[in-house]
């Protein structure tokens, strides 16, 4: 999000995560564009407490917030527990614009939170919600501290990205605003795999390089390498160096599996054409995963990596795929662990997983244009 705020010609001075990757990767970006951020790699819990915000951006005027509590309570894809602790994070966010006072603030998050209730929820002044709709919390719980909201369901791939990514973005404003941001119109061209990630496509498993060995072939791709996000000097970065364009290592029984996967197959696509015995030998507890299109939209990059696979080498995507497909430049490098597994999923942010929990930068910079047009 800040990333496509930025090349919408807004300064981002202050940021915060629980998680120290997060923090030296969104830090690390800054440096390379020359911006100065004050970050907090703390606990929202903390970071909300008015206390703390007044003394953490002292007498700065803030135009806007961003934030997207965290989503998996509400995605559709999950549990959808209303015991979800992650739930009630969406409070914290509250807190945040009631001691701040932007002129305005966005929120993101899945299509799932429309759809959902929360059950014994504490406003910020007490009132309980049984049973409510987490959108009606929203209305009333901003009009208490004096905004109103809009919102509407967009989908990534009309603003320039790759990827049929669906959202929900909030745009909130005080009631005293005059002026209220619309939502962006849609782009017509798409962006199909092979525009965004073609000149990526020679690495095979097990294999990693900092060299471009391919030139760029269409539009994307230069942009991709040239940078879109401009810097403190008035220049985008140039990417000289590959970074972050490392593939897994896969045994070679995962690799016949992988060949075997039509575009825009999944693995369970697969096994309901398979003979007894070729779905014996190549069972796995994994049906999800399913091999792109290259003349097509991407799927939704989600944290798991595996659960994509590349349309003609036999391997995953790597994070530089991935993060293409979100719309970054190819100068913006994760920090941290490539993957994690297990339990160390619960503590960790690898690189895999803050692509996949990105805003698009360019889904970003379409509304933060829209928020920018009002301000001017």
């Amino acid at each position: 999000m800040s990333e496509g705020f930025i090349q919408a010609g807004f300064n981002v001075s202050f940021a915060s995560d629980i998680n120290k990757t997060a923090e030296l990767t969104y830090i690390n970006r800054h440096k390379q564009l020359g911006y100065p951020v004050k970050f907090a790699c703390m606990d929202i819990k903390e970071f909300s407490k008015k206390e703390f915000l007044e003394n953490f951006i002292k007498s700065t005027k803030i135009d806007v917030v961003c934030g997207g509590p965290p989503c998996q309570g509400f995605s559709l894809a999950g549990k959808r527990s209303k015991d979800d602790p992650r739930n009630l994070l969406i409070k914290h966010y509250m807190q945040v614009i009631s001691v701040i006072k932007p002129r305005y603030f966005v929120m993101e998050n899945v299509e799932g939170i429309l759809s959902f209730e929360l059950d014994n929820f504490e406003g910020l002044k007490k009132d309980i919600y049984k049973n409510t709709l987490v959108i009606d919390i929203l209305r009333k719980e901003f009009d208490n501290i004096g905004y109103k909201i809009k919102y509407k369901v967009l989908t990534a791939s009309d603003y320039g990205v790759p990827q049929q990514r669906k959202r929900v973005v909030f745009i909130g404003f005080k009631k005293t605003e005059k002026k209220v941001p619309e939502f962006p119109e849609k782009h017509k061209d798409k962006i199909t795999v092979k525009q965004a990630i073609g000149d990526l496509e020679f690495l095979n498993d097990n294999e990693e390089t900092e060299e471009y060995k391919v030139e760029a072939f269409s539009q994307y791709q230069i942009d991709s390498r040239r940078g879109r996000t401009i810097g403190a000097d008035g220049h985008t970065i140039n990417s000289m160096l590959l970074k972050n364009h490392k593939s897994s290592r896969h045994t070679e029984l995962t690799k016949e599996r992988f060949a075997l996967l039509k575009q825009g197959e999944t693995l369970k696509d697969l096994f309901n054409r398979l003979s007894k015995r070729d779905k014996e030998k190549y069972a796995t507890r994994k049906n999800i995963c399913r091999k792109i299109k290259e003349n097509d939209l991407s799927p939704t990059v989600v944290t798991l990596p595996d659960d994509l696979v590349h349309y003609s080498k036999n391997r995953i995507m790597t994070v530089r795929e991935l993060a293409r497909l979100q719309s970054f430049d190819d100068s913006f490098e994760f920090l941290g662990k490539r993957t994690t597994g297990g339990k160390e999923r619960k503590r960790e942010l690898p690189q895999y997983t803050q692509v996949g929990n990105a805003v698009p930068p360019l889904l970003a910079k379409a509304i933060a244009e829209e928020i920018m047009k009002v301000l001017n």
